[in-house]
């Protein structure tokens, strides 16, 4: 995900085949390109001696914004993301979570026509999540967002178009209700990665921390908790989600 948000936004050349963004390509357009694009790139860190306006003011200055229209924009930026109480505080002496702030504020001040974030919401905790998430949404009124990420609610709850990747391959594409519809199991039972799931007679996906089985129907639910119980296995159940799909894509499940 991140070397294909390197090459849309010309910070790598494609080794073969080639990109378009907005009808430029990457390679021989990438000024055009350029101008109408803004990034949070993954694992950034604002300049640690500035301060939250400083950093995104002298961006916006770097994207040849006049003074008066830098100033302005830096402001709305800070403030919809919950940062002029500490703007002028450097950067060296904010949360990991602010730091993260700093750095969407100052991508999303651009007036840009594609914003790629690439995993913004790391690190940040579930309320602020839920503030960029709205930042977010903002930004899509007027423009496109490319966003890549590892949680599934947050591509569930912010995408028109979700795609799964696996080992740089699509592994399915949609709405999220569509992706939604494909999942045929209604049930999702995890266990631990250690529990003993041998001769159950129910399918059981091995996932990287946990195990998996899935129920398509509460009947089958029934069936299923029942012979945990009587193993004395531990469990948890819940809903099935788009989590699940991406499961099942790179698990090969069935079902």
């Amino acid at each position: 995900k991140t070397t294909l948000i390197k090459v849309l936004t010309t910070l790598t050349k494609p080794t073969r085949g080639r990109a378009e963004v907005l009808g430029y390509d990457v390679v021989r357009d990438y000024e055009e390109v350029r101008k109408r694009v803004s990034l949070v790139p993954q694992d950034a860190s604002p300049e640690l001696y500035l301060t939250p306006y400083e950093h995104v003011y002298w961006y916006l200055r770097s994207r040849g914004l006049a003074k008066g229209d830098a100033a302005k924009l830096a402001r709305e930026a800070l403030e919809r993301l919950d940062l002029w109480e500490v703007r002028n505080r450097v950067c060296a002496k904010l949360s990991g979570g602010m730091r993260q702030r700093v750095l969407i504020a100052s991508a999303l001040a651009v007036p840009a026509e594609v914003y790629f974030l690439d995993e913004p919401t790391v690190g940040l905790d579930p309320i602020a999540r839920r503030e960029v998430w709205k930042v977010l949404r903002d930004a899509a009124e007027s423009s496109l967002v490319f966003l890549t990420t590892h949680y599934m609610e947050e591509a569930e709850s912010l995408s028109d178009l979700v795609i799964m990747i696996n080992k740089g391959r699509i592994v399915e594409m949609g709405s999220p209700r569509e992706l939604l519809g494909k999942v045929r199991h209604r049930y999702r039972v995890v266990l631990d990665r250690d529990a003993d799931t041998s001769d159950l007679g129910f399918g059981v996906v091995e996932a990287e921390h946990e195990k998996i089985i899935y129920a398509g129907s509460e009947s089958e639910l029934s069936e299923v908790v029942g012979g945990l119980a009587r193993r004395g296995l531990s469990f948890s159940v819940r809903a099935t989600s788009l989590e699940d799909l991406f499961i099942m894509r790179v698990s090969g499940y069935e079902g």
